[in-house]
């Protein structure tokens, strides 16, 4: 979640640090010129209270806030793109029209998740993957059954995959994770609570894990052994779908199979072939009307 989401709901702040949060975003960008003391100062409260108030959403330190709300502007300010991910088209809009719109969105998803993709970040995710045996995937709704996508092309090349759909199983599962074996979480807000307890669950262990979480400053991606950021332009709440979060997901997952496939091309390559070869035989001798349809040909 990013800080100027959790500034604005003001979750748990007390009056003094309502006002200060309230000042905090008025000022945007300018927060640069100012330190603690000076926001102390214009707000009538102490520098404590802002400490206190960075620490409660997740920063140690203002100078350490600073920067990261510096940097979340930063990006919130690139053009996105002419389509609101959240009402990407309107009542009365042709089918057509419709179309257009939706295949903006997508092209503008795929370019601000490839803007968020840092080389080393980037490079640590793919070998955690390759340094380690079998891959488990806990998140929350869709996000497990775009996974099931990455589960399916990982396994024909002989790469595990685990997901459990059932949320009590997650929090048991995770307890069972052998060494050897690391864990993608995926979390848009990157504060879910189950999650961040299985992930510290994960620390206790020495589980690796990589986290998949919206960009800016939030408890899993903090957490992680390695992170990638979700393309992170969407109000969860207030959209017509989670176009912009799904697909972002979704080109993510793709990304790591493809990196990690390109490892060892000419072998996962082969295993590819051979593996859909093999299932394509079977699926044909055990059919009877796709065998004679076979014979035809």
């Amino acid at each position: 979640m990013l800080l100027i989401d959790k500034l604005t709901n003001k979750v748990d702040f007390s009056k003094s640090e309502i006002v200060i949060a309230d000042f905090i975003i008025q000022l945007g960008e300018k927060i640069k010129n100012y330190s603690a003391r000076s926001i102390a100062k214009e707000t009538y409260t102490s520098p404590a209270t802002v400490l206190n108030l960075c620490k409660k959403i997740g920063i140690e330190g203002f100078d350490n806030f600073k920067k990261a709300y510096l940097s979340e502007i930063e990006y919130l300010n690139q053009q996105f793109g002419a389509v609101d991910p959240n009402l990407p088209f309107d009542q009365g809009d042709t089918i057509f029209k419709i179309a257009n719109k939706m295949g903006s969105l997508y092209e503008e998803t795929i370019k601000d998740t490839l803007s968020l993709l840092h080389h080393d970040l980037f490079q640590k995710a793919v070998q955690l993957l390759n340094n380690n045996n079998n891959i488990h995937i806990y998140s929350y709704g869709t996000a497990l059954n775009i996974a099931e996508s990455f589960k399916e092309k990982m396994m024909k090349i002989g790469k595990n995959v685990y997901i459990t759909n059932n949320l009590n199983y997650q929090r048991y599962e995770v307890n069972c994770i052998p060494k050897g074996d690391c864990v993608i979480f995926i979390s848009y807000s990157g504060e879910t609570k189950t999650l961040i307890n299985m992930a510290k669950t994960c620390q206790k262990k020495n589980i690796p894990f990589l986290s998949l979480t919206s960009f800016g400053e939030n408890t899993l991606s903090q957490m992680s052994t390695a992170k990638l950021y979700i393309s992170t332009r969407e109000n969860l709440t207030y959209n017509i779908a989670n176009f912009n979060s799904n697909l972002s997901i979704y080109f993510l997952l793709d990304l790591l199979y493809a990196s990690y496939f390109s490892l060892d091309y000419e072998n996962n390559f082969n295993k590819k072939l051979q593996l859909t070869s093999k299932s394509e035989s079977t699926r044909h001798s055990s059919n009877p009307i796709l065998m004679d349809e076979s014979k035809q040909c």
